[in-house]
């Protein structure tokens, strides 16, 4: 038997030799004094813990077992016995081997932190957090005692002094792995989303390469709306992980959502090769190419998500939207029905559902539907958006217009228009203050909206106008405003509001409308040129406008060919003049077709005080509905206009007058789609006035 004083050297060689990183020599050290003394527990011991971290899991327990022959309640065995169940997922034993070891080394920081930790797994967190607090109490620099505090405090919800505690980590060790993450996360779950890029940006320092982070800082960025920055991110994640099916599949949502479709579609393509299961990417893949114009294909990958998961409510609503856009209504309106039976809690298919029984011309159970998707989720800017259309449509101004609010959050309405930081106008008295009202959208709603000037006037304030450039010279009659057109320099001001936003302030309801015509007026000397020009002409001089913008996302819905309307309206008595400045393929050949009985005025409408003074000498302006429509209706002249069914929310519902424009007569489909009859009446009245005015 080899006496202690040779054994204890053998036994030191053999810690040294584990401390290096040298397992296997440790433990042929330990052999050689376990041959000589079985029951040397510092041998066996360290012949256990080598056993363990060489995988040799069995060795390790086997010897553990002769230690506590030896002595029960070894503390530093027990403490490797729980480590190894911890590893194995038995924490259950893994806590009782701890507490038992502490029954000896009750002021062990250390082992309280692993305590803690196993308890911690068993979401013991109350336990836990006293393990960590009793370790901390007994040794105040334990750093990893701390960090792993401010886990159990965040489990608990208590983010305040989960914070603190993380904050305490890096007042010590500002280096220290995974805090600057964690505290990332933290700051997510409270939606302190720039507070949280700025960790997941420290942490990157210490770990620049770890795909994870940078999918969680791309997913901050998102948070705060920077896109661009956002899919940098995930575009250095992929790069360090081609295969990152999770950082695949972020990107090509906000590629999405950022309007990089094609690349979208391509970064879709390759997340659903690397899972063909995955049927919410082959259901945005159907809406991607939706927007990109491939529709078959859309439908193809929207049926496809369906054959994966037939109650897939997105799939169901993007296959709607894409039948609406091929103009197939019934079909659209049942794919968003299916939308809601499979998931009747789904706010946004209510809200498509919505939108599709309005274009298919059930009007009452849109806006009761839509009521159902606001009521669902309150949130959705687009859904209120479109709500709002419904109330105001229907009359119901006071709602309606609070509603139309929304339109500011909806990026899709929103982008290029003004944005500006100073206070919303509520309504109140000015006193001096300078105010800044613009405009949104396209020259038909300023035109519409401009009529509010004078009443804001009244409030006793500095009033700047900004305009688009086109209607700048037109509108800068007003008195007692200061028109700027758009991309010119702001003169600095307190308030601002978009011109869209005055119903809502001044609390307009139908009968309340500010409808004293005309508010806008020609230039005099150009009135005049045209009234000499057209003085001539005996019969009824009447000008027309058959398309507006076809960038306008309604435009197939209002706009008409030329071939469809101008040959109705040829007729004796009447001399028709295209006012119509942005033609379409084949408006040339119809103009020539038709010879003089229309005239082509476009080549002589500059701006829109040429137009006005146009407009303001015919008798009668005919129009779908654009901004020439506004315009000779806030000129006071009489104008007829081609409305569809249920398309823009001023117009109404089920009448033929506006009580925005007094001068205005409405020949509006009777049925979604349908200008045959619109355009009968519409000739047939213009026959009728041709009629009367030779008489």
């Amino acid at each position: 038997m080899v006496g202690n004083a040779a054994v204890n050297p053998i036994v030191a060689q053999a810690a040294e030799h584990f401390a290096a990183g040298r397992p296997d020599e440790a433990d042929a050290l330990c052999a050689e004094v376990l041959k000589a003394d079985p029951d040397h527990v510092p041998a066996l011991h360290l012949a256990a813990v080598a056993a363990f971290v060489t995988d040799r899991a069995a060795d390790g327990a086997a010897l553990l077992g002769r230690i506590f022959t030896v002595d029960p309640e070894h503390a530093p065995a027990l403490v490797t016995l729980g480590d190894a169940l911890a590893v194995k997922g038995e924490q259950e034993g893994a806590v009782a081997a701890f507490k038992r070891a502490l029954v000896r080394r009750p002021d062990d920081a250390g082992l309280h932190n692993k305590l803690g930790v196993a308890l911690g797994e068993l979401s013991r967190f109350d336990e836990a957090e006293a393990a960590y607090r009793r370790a901390l109490a007994l040794d105040a620099h334990l750093t990893r005692a701390c960090f792993n505090l401010a886990i159990v405090l965040a489990e608990q919800g208590r983010l305040a002094e989960a914070e603190a505690a993380y904050r305490a980590v890096i007042a010590r060790e500002p280096a220290y792995r995974g805090v600057w993450l964690n505290l990332g996360n933290l700051l997510v779950d409270q939606s302190r989303h720039g507070e949280a890029e700025a960790a997941y940006r420290r942490a990157l320092e210490v770990d620049p390469d770890d795909p994870g982070l940078l999918c969680n800082l791309g997913a901050a960025l998102y948070r705060q709306g920077l896109l661009d920055g956002a899919i940098v991110q995930y575009r250095r994640a992929i790069s360090l992980a081609p295969d990152n099916a999770p950082a695949l599949r972020l990107l090509g949502l906000v590629l999405h959502e950022a309007g990089q479709l094609r690349e979208a579609a391509e970064v879709y393509k390759r997340s659903f090769a690397l899972d063909a299961s995955d049927h919410v990417i082959a259901s945005n893949l159907g809406a991607c190419l939706s927007e990109l114009g491939a529709l078959d294909e859309a439908i193809a990958a929207c049926e496809h998500a369906l054959l994966l998961k037939p109650d897939h409510a997105p799939a169901w609503t993007n296959l709607g939207i894409i039948f609406e856009k091929q103009e197939r209504a019934e079909e659209a309106v049942a794919a968003h029905r299916c939308a809601v039976v499979a998931d009747p809690d789904y706010a946004k298919g209510h809200a498509n559902l919505a939108v599709s029984l309005r274009n298919a011309g059930e009007i009452d159970e849109a806006l009761a539907v839509s009521h159902r998707a606001i009521a669902l989720d309150p949130e959705q800017p687009l859904a209120q958006y479109n709500h709002a259309h419904f109330l105001l449509m229907n009359g119901e101004f006071v709602d309606g217009f609070e509603a139309y609010r929304w339109r500011r959050k909806c990026r899709s309405l929103s982008d290029g228009d003004p944005s500006f930081t100073e206070p919303e106008w509520q309504g109140e008295n000015l006193n001096g203050c300078t105010l800044l009202l613009f405009a949104e959208y396209g020259l038909g709603d300023a035109l519409h909206f401009v009529r509010y000037l004078p009443m804001v006037v009244a409030k006793g304030g500095r009033i700047i106008l900004q305009v688009q450039p086109a209607l700048a010279s037109l509108v800068r009659q007003l008195p007692d405003v200061t028109v700027i057109p758009r991309g010119e320099v702001l003169p600095p001001f307190d308030l601002q509001l978009p011109l869209m936003s005055l119903p809502r302030v001044f609390g307009t309801t139908p009968n309340s409308i500010p409808a004293d015509i005309p508010y806008l007026h020609p230039d005099a000397a150009k009135l005049a040129r045209w009234r000499a020009a057209l003085a001539g002409v005996a019969a009824l001089k009447v000008g027309v406008v058959w398309a507006g913008n076809a960038g306008h996302k309604g435009d197939r819905q209002r706009s008409l060919r030329a071939e469809a309307v101008l040959p109705r309206l040829v007729m004796p008595g009447v001399q028709l003049y295209s006012l119509q400045k942005e033609p379409r393929p084949g408006d040339g050949e119809v103009l020539a077709a038709l010879g003089k009985d229309i005239i082509d005025l476009a080549p002589t409408l500059g701006d829109f005080t040429d137009t006005a003074a146009a407009v303001a000498a015919l008798d009668l302006v005919i129009a779908v509905d654009t901004s020439v429509a506004h315009l000779a209706g806030a000129l006071g002249r009489p104008v007829w206009m081609l409305t569809p069914y249920a398309l823009d929310w001023r117009w109404l519902r089920d009448r033929e007058d506006s009580p925005w424009y007094p001068t205005m007569r409405l020949f509006r489909q009777r049925s979604p789609r349908e200008w045959d009859d619109p355009l009968m009446r519409l000739s047939a009245a213009l026959a009728v006035l041709a009629v009367s005015a030779e008489g």
